[in-house]
């Protein structure tokens, strides 16, 4: 599984760097508006890396215009870009998500299906698939849904769905190394997840665990370097190591 990672340019270029990731997540609305963090992923596009552009959604409730999200693609080159979507709703989904299709061509769509529950999430997917993309992306908010993320690519490979398309998993819900573990371990061969939580836990000066409190991302805040790059490594072995799991006790 590949890693990338989510953090503002004052700190994602050193980590970056590093580490030597190659596979990149840029979020649409601070290439637009952040000339900084958009120099940072045109030198990762120079460098030949992949990246994915977001749609704004996670962060903004909704996604940002279609134009707009093009706009950010070609400004870093995306290789993909993840289409409109709205949480939980697979009607609002489906038809930002077909309104979006003249602008994107199929090789470039990455496409989150949106539901309450599962048979809507089943079905959001379905319709998908015959609009055609490359990439099937599951947001982190079904990781709360009986069985998690792990259920969701059960449904995508007894559907046979993977075998012509990328899995990506969209950001963590509350505990990195076990959900990258749990999705390892039901098919692993997922291409990637993004996260920043190495950056987000080391603004509290804290290390990534089962049992930790979550901490979401403060753009603006300083962090420790050195626990952002402990944090990178747990991140990164956890992707590199499909391996059985037990059920953190909490």
């Amino acid at each position: 599984m590949k890693y990338a990672l989510i953090a503002p340019p004052t700190e994602s270029l050193r980590l970056l760097a590093v580490y030597g990731l190659t596979y990149h997540m840029a979020l649409a609305q601070y290439v637009l508006n952040d000339e900084r963090y958009q120099k940072v992923y045109k030198m990762m596009h120079d460098l030949d890396h992949f990246i994915i552009l977001d749609n704004g959604a996670a962060e903004n409730g909704v996604p940002l215009d279609i134009k707009d999200i093009v706009k950010a693609a070609n400004l870093v080159g995306a290789d993909e870009v993840v289409m409109p979507d709205v949480l939980d709703d697979i009607d609002g989904t489906l038809s930002r998500t077909h309104a979006a299709l003249p602008y994107i061509p199929a090789r470039y769509r990455a496409m989150v299906p949106q539901g309450k529950n599962w048979g809507q999430w089943t079905e959001c997917l379905r319709e998908m698939i015959n609009m055609g993309c490359a990439t099937i992306c599951i947001a982190k908010r079904y990781e709360a849904l009986s069985g998690g993320r792990a259920e969701a690519l059960s449904i995508i490979m007894k559907n046979y769905w993977a075998w012509n398309h990328h899995i990506h998993l969209l950001g963590c819900y509350r505990r990195p190394l076990y959900e990258i573990r749990s999705a390892l371990k039901m098919y692993p061969q997922v291409r990637g997840i993004d996260t920043a939580a190495p950056v987000s836990f080391a603004q509290h000066d804290d290390t990534i665990g089962d049992d930790t409190i979550w901490h979401s991302l403060d753009w603006d805040a300083s962090m420790e370097y050195d626990r952002a790059c402990d944090n990178v490594k747990l991140i990164l072995k956890e992707c590199h190591n499909a391996r059985n799991i037990t059920e953190p006790g909490y």
